[in-house]
Order: C-alpha cells, then structure tokens, then sequence
C-alpha cells in the first residue's frame, strides 16, 4: 500500500426509428414525478419484498469475515448532480456512477477484459468481424432477458447523428458507423452491428481492429432497454423510469440533494457486489470525479461521505499539520493534461511557433509548485504506466529550452515577440484555486518572460467551451484528457486521429500520423501495434500538435472501514472508474465500531 501523511484542515426498424427521432425531441411527455424526492410507483418493476430479501441474504453470505453488518453497508461518495443516468449518449451529465449498468465486457484492475453481459467473445480469422455471447440469465431490472437486440438498438442509437453524442467517434471503428453518424446515409442497417439471435451480437468493423473489445467496455457502450425508450424517449433514465442490467438500480432520486442504488434483485452476473446501497450526494462544486476542494472536505471529516478525491491544492494545505495523521492513497489516473492550439490558422499553422511555446513552458517548475510535486511532468501523450508509454525517448522534443524557443519564435518571424497577436487562452469551467487555473496563471507568465509573448486567460462555462472546442474555436487551450480504455489508441488514435470539424475536439492534422494510427489499429500482432504507436507518439511530439505539462496521479483520502480495494500491477490500490472496483467494496467493521451512522 502507497501511503501519504495527509493533515487536517477545517475550513426493431419502427421501434429503432421512433426511439432514435425521440432522443433530442422536447415533446416526449416525462414520468409523472421524474427527479422528485420519491420514486414513482413503479420504480421496482414489480419486484416484491421477498426478492428484496433473498437479495440481502445474498450478499450476507458473500460478505467477508470482517465485514460490518448488512444495515452498514452503505458506501457514501460526493458528485455532482447528472441530468439523467442515460450515459450512451450524454456522457457529460449522465457520468459518475459507472457501476449502474454492465456493458458487454468490463474491465478489471489491471485493465484486463471480463465478461459481462457477454460471457465470450472472439473475432474472425482476419479480425474484422466479433462475435460476442450474451449470458442467457441476464436480465433487466424488471424481469425482463437482456438479449443481443437491445445491445443492437443501444449501439445505432447513441450514433444516430441527431442523437448528440459527443463520444459518437470513439465507434467509428465499426462499419459504416462514421458515415451514418456524420450524415453521407441515413440508412441506419448500413451500421455493423446486428443479434443474430436473442444472445449473439455481431459487430464488423471497417478493417482489422484488435482493440474492439475494449470500445465495448467503455462506459458510453451502457445498454438501454427499448421499450422504456419507445415510452419515455429520452427521459427513460429519470427516477421512476430507469431499467439497469447491473447490479445496482436506481432507487431514490432526491434533487439537489442525493440519490441512491440499491440492488437488482434480478442481476445474475459474475458481479454482484459487496454492499446493499451506494449513496450518490450532490455537490454542485465537484464534477462527477469528486474532485475535493475547501468546501468538500467537511462532509468526509464529519464522516458523511467515505471517500473523497484530494487535488494538490488542497494536499498542500494538509500535508503539514500535524494534527491529523489520516492515510492518502494514490494511485495512476491515466490522465494527461497538455494545452493544445488551432493549428490551421495563424500564428500556430506555423510549426516553429508551436514548438516555441514547447520549449518556453516549464513543465518540471510546473510540477514543483502549482502542483506541489504529486504529478509527474509530461513531455508525450501516453502517461506512466499506460500500455505503450516510452519514457522520456521524445522528451527532447518539447524540454525547456528558451534560448532555443526564443530562436524559433525568431525564426518562424516574431523576434522578441515582436508582432505577435495577444491571443486568449481557454479554459473549461476553472475556478481559481484549480490546478488547471494555477497553471494558465503560471504559462502565462512563462511566455512572457521567455517569448515576450502576451496571452489572455478566458474561463467559459463547460457546455459552452465543449461547444467552441468542437468547433474548433478558439487559438488555444488547457484541458486533460482520461483514458476511455488502455489501449495506445485510446489516448493517441481516439482525439488525436483527425476528424472533420463538429466531430473531434482538435484540428490537428499529419497525413504519416493519421496512417500509422489506421494501420496500428488493424495490426493483430501486439509487438508491431505497439512499434507503430510509438512512431506516430513521435510525430505527435515533435510536431507539438499540443504541449504535454502533466500526467495525473490521483490522490485519495478513504475512511478505514472503506474495505475491497485490489493491488494492480504497479502496487498502486486504485479507483478506477472504468474499472469493477465498485464491485469489490465493502463496509468493514471499523464502521461499527467508530459510531457511523447511515441516513438514508
């Protein structure tokens, strides 16, 4: 176990075209009471006490030896509120409870494959077709068989072009889903995915495509089950109309204040799950990873909630006092932070100019202050630990070296900064003491000393800046990215891949990048996938489509009765949210013994 000293501060056709025209459609009527504090009638879909009870019976018998009772098991963590749990197509408002729905494959702790709705899965002789087989017990929260179709209807849902689904991109890999998705057919049998039966899915693919399992396990891929799409539209994930086929279902839906997960009484997998309910508490100032600040780290000193991440803003408040020796886990987030530019227009259509502000940003000094040394500094986009992550061998290309930076700044036609345009630097949603803020504060006196160079900061509210980035807006940016699967093409081909404007967040644009990203993605052989990967990581450097600052490592404070966490590879206990962690929590009997208590 990695630990820290942390100390205390106070402070089918008619159907699918129905449900898809329904998606972004206003007049579809929502449940009678929808996101108020009591769920409607028929919340539990028929589900009768009885099966409520076995279902705890069930989980006593699976609890281990030091496990608290049955009435503490009730895990506590910190969100912001989302607008409904429909996560295929609206990510961004549906995150932070990834546990509600099993896609056909999960991930494990080591980012390995598992079953899950699918109990097998391979792919043809020349790697272009897969065929996945559903579990034949799977069932919804109502009693209803998950079958192939709904896996079907769930995937040309969420890549119907009116359905908004900003992560549509990331199936691209599937036949015919770019053209369908970016409107050349609107032919929706034109997309390669079909049930062959109740539980065979079938999903061809455009070429060769090794990593299509791992799409499959991303959190966008959550099924959805028809009818309540056909009834509801898209307000079938509300309180009173939600269905999941995981282990737990959403119970009670408290606006602006909680909601909660109990069990599906119904749920038949390899996952059940080691506590009776998870509490989800609304935090308007958390995004849905739970980020801590000054006003979140009350509610985990009062013991309200049992886990809470910890930014190095707020470490570094805590690291020194002596008063509270509480343990911190830290664990890879496989996140990269980096600030990226519009490099189709000037100044940075100018490769010189972008590898200027390579070389004038300091990403060590970075790290030693904004960031209090707990992340580690980037100079490439695949972060420590992550499948095909190289090291330093391209660190060369963006190292601090001003003298070198004033050099191609001079060379590219601005010497000493002379005629170079005052620009503005965006940001998404940053409050001030954000790490993210701190270090636009902090570049932004870097450029000026280094490159005599004068930026602006510009904070924009998050759809707003989702919007303009999409659009290719703005000259220049701050923002990280998150591993949707571990996998180099995840971090590398799935943003940096160019696309055209509307469908991928960057501009940026190498004809030999784009090549060996296509050809890494249909290589079956590993060692050359990972060679090819490598290669195009190299370019992506050097071209400084973006300059690297850090790699995230996350950081944790986690109650002494909060049991379950596993040991990855790299000796790390992580929280991955791609992950089964939530599976394999449980409430020790430390709980009991501290006098916790549970509300809800």
């Amino acid at each position: 176990m990695k630990k820290t000293r942390i100390l205390r501060r106070f402070p089918a056709t008619l159907l699918l075209a129905f449900a898809l025209w329904s998606v972004n459609c206003g007049d579809q009527p929502a449940p009678d009471d929808a996101g108020e504090n009591t769920p409607a009638p028929d919340l539990f879909f028929g589900q009768t006490a009885e099966m409520k009870e076995a279902a705890h019976a069930a989980l006593m018998e699976r609890l281990p030896d030091d496990a608290a009772p049955l009435e503490y098991q009730v895990f506590r963590y910190m969100a912001a509120e989302p607008k409904s749990m429909d996560q295929g197509v609206s990510i961004y408002v549906a995150g932070g409870s990834e546990f509600h729905f099993e896609r056909l494959v999960m991930f494990g702790v080591n980012g390995e494959l598992l079953p899950g709705a699918a109990q097998s899965w391979e792919p043809s002789e020349d790697g272009k077709t897969w065929t996945f087989h559903l579990r034949r017990d799977g069932r919804w929260s109502d009693g209803r068989p998950v079958t192939a179709h709904d896996f079907e209807f769930t995937f040309k849902r969420f890549l119907h072009p009116n359905a908004g689904n900003v992560y549509a991109f990331l199936y691209y890999d599937i036949k015919g889903a770019k053209a369908y998705n970016q409107r050349e057919t609107d032919d929706v049998e034109t997309v390669g995915v079909r049930a062959l039966d109740d539980y065979t899915l079938v999903i061809e693919t455009e070429q060769s495509c090794a990593f299509l399992p791992h799409i499959t396990a991303y959190l966008t891929s959550a099924p959805v089950p028809p009818w309540q799409v056909e009834k509801y539209g898209d307000q079938w994930a509300l309180a009173g109309t939600c269905l999941t086929n995981g282990p737990f279902q959403l119970e009670t839906w408290k606006t602006g204040q909680y909601m909660t997960f109990g069990l599906n009484p119904h749920y038949t997998g390899s996952h059940p799950g080691h506590l009776r309910q998870i509490v989800r508490i609304f935090n308007a100032m958390v995004g849905s990873a739970s980020a801590a600040n000054d006003m979140g780290l009350l509610p985990y000193e009062n013991d309200e909630i049992d886990v809470i991440d910890v930014s190095p803003m707020v470490y570094g408040g805590l690291r020194d006092d002596p008063e509270w020796n509480e343990r911190a886990w830290s664990y890879d987030q496989f996140t990269t932070i980096y600030l990226f530019f519009r490099t189709r227009q000037p100044p940075f259509d100018n490769l010189k100019v972008r590898q200027a502000f390579a070389h004038a940003i300091d990403q060590e000094s970075l790290n030693e202050t904004i960031l209090q040394d707990m992340m580690i500094p980037a100079y490439t986009m695949l972060p420590l630990h992550f499948p095909g992550y190289v090291g330093d061998k391209y660190r060369d290309h963006q190292r601090f070296d001003p003298d070198r930076a004033r050099q191609l700044l001079a060379e590219a036609g601005y010497p000493g900064g002379r005629g170079f345009p005052r620009m503005d630097l965006w940001l998404a949603d940053a409050t001030p003491a954000s790490a993210i803020s701190q270090a636009a504060q902090a570049i932004q006196e870097m450029l000026k000393e280094n490159l005599n160079v004068q930026i602006d900061i510009r904070n924009t509210e998050g759809a707003a800046y989702r919007s303009a980035m999409y659009d290719w807006e703005f000259p220049m940016s701050i923002i990280g990215f998150n591993y949707d699967f571990p996998d180099p093409h995840s971090m590398l081909g799935i943003i940096w891949r160019s696309q055209p404007r509307g469908y991928t967040r960057h501009d940026w644009l190498n004809p030999e990048f784009d090549r060996l990203i296509d050809a890494a993605a249909g290589e079956l052989n590993p060692e050359a996938r990972m060679a090819m990967y490598d290669e195009a990581e190299g370019i992506l450097a050097s071209e400084a489509a973006a300059v690297f600052l850090w790699h995230v490592n996350a950081y944790q404070l986690r109650k002494p009765w909060l049991k379950g966490f596993r040991e990855d590879r790299w000796g790390n206990f992580p929280n991955y949210r791609n992950a089964n962690t939530y599976y394999d929590l449980y409430i020790g009997q430390e709980a009991v013994d501290s006098g916790r208590r549970i509300d809800y």
